[in-house]
């Protein structure tokens, strides 16, 4: 049986063979058996190849796959292209594929994991490829301000389109951000594995996404509304366009004749002008020393200097009344620890026969041994903590222990 990498260099030499078709297929949208230089027996490989699929009866189109890969590489612009379409549904297939990996590492299915995982890493690099295609054909589209069509209406239709499909994409990004892939991946069986390929591809872009979006949505807002204005324009000039028709001998008046202003151009409102005098103009020298002259003089303002001080006796340092005072728990601590030897003592029954603790709740008197035992003091370098710990949920995190033995270390 034929490994992996022979099936695709099959594949790849089925490509080349009937190239030529191939290319008619994507040229001229069909092609028949008179297309075929063998008579259909091209046609009937590539139908077998999945690169030709049956369009009318003996025809056959390019199969969308491959033809819009070769849209992609020629940069060819279709009408309403659905860009960024499978962006939200990759997205979305992500915590699923990963929540797979989790249960087979659990259950120990270490080849069905490795599947996982490797199902996890093309729904990223699928997911990277189709932002990145849909971000550069988004891109060219607002800088040619949709130049393969003509009208302006259809300018406009195109626009708010693709302003939708802009809409679908930002949304689709903020929902990959708002999850906190990253931390779930962390906290996953295998996650180091999932977390180098999200990172690399996804996570390390997702700024540049975002403001590559925010981009191309400014120019194509902009671009939509100047085509809403455009419509406005138009229609005014056609107006004028028939008024000139109907009366050719028509002459706009001489505004410099006209003594009142016409009544169109009090419909604006006029600016308002303010002067400034030029002080870089030699001949307002002696009128702006005039002006200098009549502004008073600012006094500069006076400071006083502080004076020399003596310096004060440090009041007596007083003896604290409310000065810490050894707690009953560190009393008991240090008379446990003075009295263990070599035979482990249960920390539960020995607080039970100590009159002095009595009152403090047995988790805090287990929490001040475990904490004696996180110091390391010198008083406690030589006993030993063992501590008494019963099963729990394994996915907790917890530990539960319900006494602590003590005893001497061994020299």
């Amino acid at each position: 049986m034929a490994d992996k990498s022979d099936l695709v260099i099959n594949h790849l030499s089925e490509l080349y063979k009937y190239r030529e078709l191939v290319a008619a297929a994507y040229h001229h949208g069909s092609v028949n058996a008179s297309d075929d230089p063998e008579g259909g027996r091209g046609l009937y490989k590539l139908n077998q190849a999945r690169i030709l699929v049956p369009y009318r009866e003996g025809t056959y189109r390019l199969a969308t796959s491959l033809a819009k890969h070769l849209d992609e590489i020629l940069q060819i612009e279709r009408l309403y292209s659905a860009v960024g379409a499978d962006v939200a549904d990759v997205a979305k297939r992500l915590p699923e594929i990963a929540s797979l990996v989790a249960d087979a590492a659990f259950d120990g299915r270490t080849d069905d994991a490795d599947r996982y995982i490797d199902e996890f890493d093309r729904a990223v690099f699928e997911l990277a490829d189709g932002v990145i295609g849909a971000l550069q054909f988004l891109r060219i589209l607002a800088d040619n301000r949709f130049a393969n069509v003509n009208t302006y209406a259809e300018k406009r239709r195109q626009n708010e389109f693709y302003l939708e499909r802009v809409e679908r994409i930002s949304q689709a990004l903020g929902a990959i951000q708002s999850n906190d892939m990253i931390q779930s991946l962390e906290s996953t069986p295998e996650g180091e594995r999932l977390l180098e390929s999200y990172r690399s591809q996804i996570a390390n872009h997702l700024s540049e996404w975002r403001a590559q979006l925010l981009d191309i949505t400014a120019i194509l807002r902009e671009y939509l509304f100047r085509t809403r204005q455009i419509e406005l324009i138009a229609r005014r000039m056609r107006a004028f366009e028939l008024f000139l028709k109907r009366t050719p001998y028509y002459v706009p008046a001489d505004l410099d004749a006209t003594t009142d202003t016409p009544q169109w151009v009090r419909r604006a409102t006029g600016f308002s002008l303010v002067a400034h005098p030029c002080v870089q103009d030699a001949s307002q020298d002696e009128i702006l020393l005039d002006i200098a002259r009549t502004i008073p003089a600012v006094k500069p303002p006076s400071t006083n200097l502080p004076r020399l001080g003596t310096l004060l006796p440090d009041a007596p340092v007083l003896p604290d009344e409310l000065e810490a005072k050894t707690k009953p728990w560190q009393e008991a601590m240090s008379t446990l620890l003075g009295a263990v030897d070599a035979t482990p003592i249960s920390a539960l029954t020995w607080k039970a026969g100590c009159p002095e603790i009595a009152s403090l709740d047995d988790d805090i008197w287990l929490l001040c041994l475990l904490h004696e035992e996180a110091l390391r003091r010198k008083r406690s370098a030589d006993v030993r903590f063992e501590a008494v710990t019963v099963s729990a949920d394994r996915l907790s995190g917890m530990i539960r222990i319900t006494d602590i033995m003590i005893s001497k270390a061994p020299q």
